[in-house]
């Protein structure tokens, strides 16, 4: 993972991340698209490694919330330590909120990302996809005294999805979207607010993180692979004691 997401303690700040409704802390509404699962991680959750492969990541930083400097729009590539494979310039209105589209068409390699009326386009990626994490962040920047980063969504492959996330004063949110049949289109909306002064950075961020799950087999899962081994190897014992009596 990238530098800027490291695991930290927040005080001033906030994001928020939703699709559909934004609260004050993290709800769900259960009407989801069909054919994916989503679900809300707790506070301390950990992106484990071991089973979660990025394949991209958009993101959306405040950076110098200019058209020079820090970059604010990028598409991150996990290879490449999550540098930016296509990045953007982008500036946000204090509390503004942007139309977003993230699509990914796995059959032409071809990553889209809008925010607004600013697109970045790929063709770098190409592996199938069946997992989003979706993390929001913020940090303590001077003398800001709150902030929020705000994804509001409408839509998953056209059908309604509704989630919300809303982290203040030195927080992160994951919300995970699984069951995903590798192409995608994710649409809502994004926003940058704060109070004071106005952070840098990754201050403000957010992003959503693409790429394959590893399931964990389940105990009973395990024995009974464990057994059909087992039986399978007696079964080829047997067989062999046999053809040495017909010898």
């Amino acid at each position: 993972m990238n530098s800027i997401y490291s695991k930290i303690s927040f005080r001033a700040a906030g994001v928020a991340l939703g699709v559909g409704l934004a609260t004050a802390g993290l709800s769900l509404t259960p009407n989801v698209a069909s054919a994916v699962t989503v679900k809300t991680l707790p506070q301390n959750f950990t992106i484990d490694n071991q089973t979660f492969t990025e394949v991209f990541v958009a993101e959306g930083r405040i950076g110098t919330d200019g058209m020079s400097g820090d970059w604010e729009l990028g598409v991150l590539n996990p290879i490449n330590n999550n540098l930016p494979d296509k990045q953007k310039q982008f500036v946000w209105e204090n509390g503004a909120k942007y139309d977003f589209t993230l699509k990914y068409d796995v059959l032409t390699s071809t990553v889209n990302y809008n925010v607004g009326a600013t697109e970045l386009s790929s063709k770098t990626f190409s592996d199938p996809i069946d997992t989003i994490y979706i993390r929001t962040k913020s940090v303590v920047n001077g003398n800001t005294s709150s902030s929020f980063s705000k994804v509001e969504g409408e839509s998953f492959n056209n059908l309604p999805l509704s989630f919300s996330s809303v982290v203040q004063d030195g927080d992160v949110n994951y919300l995970r979207i699984s069951d995903i049949s590798e192409s995608f289109e994710l649409k809502g909306q994004v926003s940058f607010s704060w109070t004071g002064d106005q952070p840098t950075r990754s201050n403000l961020a957010y992003q959503i993180q693409v790429g394959n799950s590893e399931p964990v087999p389940e105990p009973l899962t395990i024995l009974g692979s464990g057994v059909a081994l087992g039986f399978g190897a007696f079964l080829k014992k047997e067989s062999s004691r046999k053809q040495n009596k017909v010898k």
